[in-house]
């Protein structure tokens, strides 16, 4: 598996791949009779978007664009349609929403599920994802590019990276992809290359489990090519509408494949995963994003790497937004004569859907 998946994953195919993933999204046909009423009176009739972030977004065919309506000021909504909601357990139901006033024991929020309804406090619920009738539409994702040039000696640094992601009540696939070239006049042309992908699979409403792998590349550390798959457990420690935190621990196996260099052979490796994901959302336009992994070596006691890898997003027009990305691969003992630190950072422009 690993040398026919590493042979077809260069940068050019895996953005490709995934820029056609983008645009083959299409939009699937919803009903526009859900109706929304605020606590002032108003009343909208159209389709409900979506939840995110606090902010309940809906669309009527006499609006150029979505609205945003503060999730709090929101009276009673009922919709025809599917939703995917998130609970601020971590807990997610699929099925019909409406939202009541009063309700007992202050329980406005109803959940129409295949296997009964579910009520909760409206404050409890804090993301509702249409739940569309085709895969392609239930994808969401993103793609940005970065190009910076200098004169003074001809230096050209050029980034491109996708994600795609699809989402259920229990179930989460990530699809991640990035690719850097450097040329400078007079040096060596440099490049960097990753593919991530993840599973998760919800067991309650903490827990979760899943597998992940990844596909690194790095003229910067030597690395022609490091192939790693495991699987992971994780907890819930933080869910909110506006952050999360997520502590992982789980073991993988890595093969790694050096540039060629006197004594160097491909070199497996069976290592422990230590880890936390971070996200939070501030001040309406700001996402940020950070993930840290640590790999303890079973196989090699004493080498430990570490991954890390943090987003700024700053959202300028609807869905368009400027990203700064931090990111570190470090190595404490490489198996070849080569640097233990891969650092950098990168500014680009992107949309997202």
């Amino acid at each position: 598996m690993k040398l026919p998946l590493a042979s077809v994953c260069t940068p050019g195919r895996i953005a490709a791949i995934a820029l056609l993933t983008l645009l083959s999204c299409s939009s699937s046909a919803k009903s526009k009779n859900d109706i929304v009423v605020m606590q002032n009176g108003d009343r909208f009739t159209g389709e409900i978007k979506g939840l995110q972030r606090g902010e309940l977004l809906f669309k009527s065919d006499y609006m150029i664009d979505s609205v945003h309506l503060d999730w709090k000021r929101v009276k009673e909504l009922e919709s025809k349609d599917t939703y995917i909601v998130t609970f601020q357990n971590g807990d997610r139901v699929t099925g019909r929403i409406a939202r009541v006033p009063g309700g007992a024991a202050g329980e406005e929020f109803q959940v129409l599920a295949h296997d009964g309804t579910v009520r909760v406090k409206s404050p409890e619920v804090i993301a509702i994802q249409q739940r569309e009738a085709s895969f392609w539409d239930q994808l969401t994702g993103s793609v940005n590019y970065g190009l910076s040039f200098s004169s003074d000696n001809s230096s050209i640094n050029s980034s491109l990276g996708a994600t795609v992601a699809y989402y259920t009540a229990k179930n989460s696939v990530y699809l991640g992809t990035t690719s850097q070239f450097d040329s400078q006049s007079k040096t060596t042309n440099t490049n960097r290359f990753t593919f991530d992908a993840r599973y998760g699979h919800q067991l309650t409403e903490k827990w979760l489990a899943g597998g992940i792998a990844a596909l690194l590349k790095s003229n910067q550390q030597d690395l022609d090519l490091r192939s790693s798959f495991g699987g992971v457990a994780g907890r819930r420690l933080v869910q909110t509408d506006r952050t999360s935190l997520l502590l992982l621990g789980g073991a993988v196996y890595s093969h790694e494949r050096y540039f060629p260099q006197a004594g160097s052979a491909p070199a497996s490796n069976a290592e422990a995963l230590i880890g936390l994901t971070f996200s939070t959302f501030r001040f309406k336009t700001v996402d940020i994003n950070s993930q840290t992994l640590v790999f303890p070596s079973l196989s090699d006691p004493g080498r430990v790497r570490l991954g890390l890898q943090s987003n700024l997003e700053i959202e300028l027009v609807r869905n368009f937004y400027w990203d700064f990305q931090l990111y570190e691969n470090f190595d404490s003992r490489p198996p070849v004569v080569a640097p233990k630190n891969d650092t950098g950072v990168t500014t680009s422009l992107g949309w997202k859907f």
